[in-house]
């Protein structure tokens, strides 16, 4: 360090703290200066200034890292853009392109590209390598993948460039297509199949979760095989393939060309509407045992456009269906009627979950939707009443009948003959927001269970009907309280019973817990219902397609308690 001498003015300095600070001069006048000489102030300290430069330093070593920054994320390296390409399910052959980028600033040469299990298809590029990027080049490659191969797609392509080594993965799975079409002289069935718990406590209120968040879907038809061909080819498909994944086309929403298709077709003339038509999906031609699959690209009302053109010409009748990936059961009989004719059942579970819109409901009645189509009446509809109640016997004595709940339990099936693909699709809709047990509605009973025998007023609280025993109770029991009331012009009004009264032997009085606003004649009353609060007694539901265009369904519904 420099020494540096100086000097300092101590007596002045505390000088003119004793005097010049204390007070105003102008207070002081003269005495500032009384007994005060120049001389007698001591002079500071006082010396020659020496100069020490240059000063010795004294280093210490400090430790760092290197801040990075983008050049070093982007840069020096070789990008492969995407790296990894989900093949899903390969049925057809499917393209992806594949940008190679050399981001260094000097030129770089690939030497090869690698390819490992990558049977059945094939990467191009620009140039055959060897070849050399300049820098910060970047080229276009394709990869092609065709049905033929290994069922399990897992494929690695190594670039060898001299400065990097990156790696492009192709995953997958190849599928071989079901071309063997139902036998409509029995019906095609459809499963969705959802999963809830139901919690039913002591006196018989339910608490019900869902467990499963999108319904699996499958389908059961049977197979006619009239030909040693298609009898064979079949068995073949079924020992080489059983345990895989099959392309399963989707019978029922099936189209039939009214043209043919030539070779090198981008896209199908088809009607999409309420169909298995997906982005993303596949789409497959059958005509007879031959067939051929698609990637779809778009959708559109009447056409789907494909990844890659149609490798064959077909003809006019050919079938255009959409077509899921899925698995066979694991025992398949197979019947033979004689040494050609073969006949089987197979039951195919989808691979994938469906995610169903669920219909959008209004809150018709006291919260819940109300279920307003009418049975399908063609056969028998079932019915039982219970309850639910210990039986206490032990052998020795009378029993003893313990009634936990107080309350009838009532279930019934209901049957629905739905005619046109709008109404099977607005079917499945309203089943995705029933979500199999989970969701309840109101159910009436669609019979006459009252009937109107006098004249009500607009004003009027109550009912007049015949006397059919109501009013000797219970009045306004669970079950036999809430009506729906629908007049020969189709208004519904929703009324529940609060009290009912004999009046004669031909007729007794109910009253409702509001008017309806208009007078009614007798006649003008088409029906009254009682409605129950239920909801579907089991989560897999079957749709039986008769045809493509009309299915039947029959579900079990059980009733709940709306009172607590």
């Amino acid at each position: 360090m420099p020494a540096l001498t100086g000097f300092y003015p101590t007596a002045f300095l505390q000088w003119t703290r004793d005097h010049l600070n204390v007070v105003p001069l102008d207070q002081l006048g003269d005495a500032l200066y009384e007994n005060r000489r120049a001389s007698a102030i001591p002079v500071g300290r006082f010396g020659p200034l020496t100069n020490n430069a240059p000063v010795d330093s004294s280093p210490r070593a400090l430790a760092g890292v290197h801040a990075r920054s983008f050049v070093e994320d982007y840069y020096y390296r070789v990008h492969v853009r995407p790296n990894r390409i989900d093949l899903g399910n390969t049925m057809s052959v499917q393209t992806r392109e594949v940008e190679v980028w050399n981001a260094w600033f000097e030129a770089n040469a690939l030497a090869d590209i690698v390819a490992t299990n990558a049977e059945g298809m094939t990467l191009s590029g620009p140039s055959v390598p060897p070849t050399s990027f300049g820098p910060l080049e970047s080229r276009i490659y394709v990869l092609s993948v065709t049905p033929n191969g290994p069922p399990v797609v897992n494929a690695a392509f190594r670039f060898d460039f001299a400065l990097d080594d990156p790696i492009l993965r192709a995953l997958g799975r190849r599928i071989v297509g079901w071309v063997f079409a139902p036998d409509w002289s029995e019906p095609v069935i459809e499963r969705l199949e959802w999963m809830t718990d139901v919690m039913e406590s002591h006196v018989g209120v339910e608490q019900r979760v869902r467990l499963r968040a999108e319904p699996r879907r499958s389908f059961e038809y049977r197979v006619l095989l009239g030909s040693d061909q298609a009898r064979v080819q079949m068995e073949n498909r079924l020992i080489s393939w059983q345990a895989r994944v099959y392309g399963l086309p989707v019978w029922t929403d099936a189209s039939i060309t009214a043209s043919a298709i030539p070779a090198g077709a981008t896209s199908l003339a088809v009607s999409t509407a309420n169909k298995d038509f997906v982005v993303g999906g596949i789409v497959g031609l059958v005509n007879g045992l031959r067939s051929e699959f698609a990637e779809i690209t778009a959708v559109t009302a009447n056409s789907v456009t494909l990844n890659d053109p149609i490798a064959n010409d077909w003809p006019a009748g050919t079938k255009i269906v959409p077509v899921r990936s899925a698995r066979v059961q694991n025992d398949l009989g197979v019947a033979y009627l004689t040494d050609a004719i073969a006949a089987s059942r197979p039951q195919f579970q989808l691979e994938e979950e469906w995610p169903i819109t669920p219909a959008s409901e209004s809150q018709d009645y006291l919260g819940y939707p109300v279920m307003l189509t009418p049975p399908n009446w063609t056969e028998d509809l079932e019915g039982r009443f219970g309850r639910k109640w210990h039986d206490l016997d032990y052998l020795t004595g009378r029993r003893v009948i313990d009634d936990l709940t107080g309350v009838a339990g009532v279930n019934r099936t209901h049957r629905w003959l739905l005619v046109g693909r709008a109404a099977v699709a607005a079917f499945r809709a309203w089943l995705a927001a029933r979500a199999g047990k989970l969701k309840p509605f109101w159910l009436p009973s669609f019979q006459s269970d009252l009937a109107v025998v006098a004249p009500v007023g607009g004003t009027d609280a109550f009912l007049t009907v015949e006397n059919r025993g109501y009013a000797e109770g219970p009045v306004a029991a669970i079950g036999r309280r809430d009506l729906l009331i629908t007049t020969v012009s189709g208004v519904r009004f929703y009324r529940r019973i609060t009290a009912a009264s004999e009046i004669d032997a031909a007729s007794e009085m109910v009253a409702i817990d509001g008017t309806l606003g208009t007078t009614l004649q007798p006649h003008q009353f088409q029906r009254i219902s009682f409605m129950h609060l239920v909801r579907l007694d089991t989560d897999n539901v079957e749709i039986a397609h008769v045809t493509d265009e009309v299915a039947e369904v029959v579900l079990p519904l059980r009733s709940l308690r709306d009172d607590l």
